[in-house]
């Protein structure tokens, strides 16, 4: 166990007695008990540790990983060059255009610590499979600050066809950076295949609340409990018997509100009766979750 206590500087008694002395040496031993606190609650090579940020996280990556801290692009750019490359009288002849479209950002220390986790767990084997994929895209969609996740909860679907891995998973702002990291090859995967993704998404119609595929949501109700959801031929619907808590939180329809974060929350507190029309509040419409 590291040591949690400095051996303390000490005035000699003949200086025992002046205050400035004294001073100055319990500033010392003060500031070096906060060093020595510092470095046991914050192990460097932890990445995960939430004392591990900004700067200090880049350092440590680069320093001991050799990963930079990686950037989140959707942007295009073109070039437009060359004969015969573009139409008569819209660039002169030996001319040149790029241009770009997009935006690029760099990864938050959330993103880094997962992209790091991915490509140093040794956990999955070193030998590529679905198993190994379905993994560690779970690990990276759950994994708050990259730390690790029981993967086998809600795993993500693979499809395969050729060399294309098609990946279906619920779209989350965890999936929308994985897509771009895939896309901009910064994850450790073997780069002969192509992998696209689709994403499921919860969607208003007409004041049902629909999701475009089942995935880990259960396609029937045999055998759930009250209050919990399941996949009804696109809509989705509660299994009844749960009164709800009317000091529950309510749940509303919005841009943020995930499929798997539905899920895990559940039905049973929804209001039984419509909450007022315009708010976006779901509510259960007999079976049925509704958008108010």
């Amino acid at each position: 166990m590291p040591m949690q206590q400095i051996i303390p500087s000490y005035l000699y008694r003949q200086y025992s007695d002046d205050v400035n002395l004294r001073a100055f040496v319990d500033a010392y031993n003060s500031l070096s008990q906060g060093y020595l606190s510092w470095f046991t609650s914050t192990p460097l090579a932890l990445y995960t540790s939430p004392n591990i940020t900004g700067p200090l996280l880049d350092w440590i990556a680069r320093g001991i990983y050799g990963i930079p801290r990686p950037v989140l692009s959707s942007s295009t750019t073109s070039r437009v060059a060359g004969y015969d490359a573009y139409a008569y009288n819209t660039m002169p002849y030996n001319g040149q255009k790029i241009s770009s479209s997009g935006s690029a950002a760099l990864a938050s220390d959330d993103i880094y610590k997962r992209v790091m986790t991915w490509n140093l767990y040794r956990g999955d084997g070193k030998v590529f499979t679905i198993g190994w994929l379905k993994n560690r895209i779970n690990r990276f969609l759950n994994g708050v600050n990259g730390t690790d996740w029981p993967v086998q909860n809600n795993p993500p679907s693979i499809t395969v066809s050729g060399n294309i891995f098609s990946i279906t998973v619920f779209s989350t702002p965890e999936a929308q950076a994985l897509q771009q990291l895939f896309a901009n090859n910064e994850l450790a995967v073997p780069f002969q295949y192509v992998y696209q993704f689709v994403n499921v998404n919860l969607i208003n119609n007409g004041g049902i609340l629909q999701m475009t595929l089942p995935l880990n949501f259960p396609t029937s109700p045999d055998g759930l409990v009250p209050g919990a959801l399941w996949y009804n031929g696109g809509v989705i619907s509660v299994i009844p018997g749960v009164t709800p808590n009317p000091s529950a939180p309510p749940v509303f329809f919005s841009q943020t509100l995930t499929p798997q974060e539905l899920l895990t929350l559940g039905g049973g507190n929804l209001p039984l009766t419509n909450p007022g029309d315009g708010t976006l509040q779901l509510w259960n419409d007999a079976g049925v979750i509704s958008i108010a």
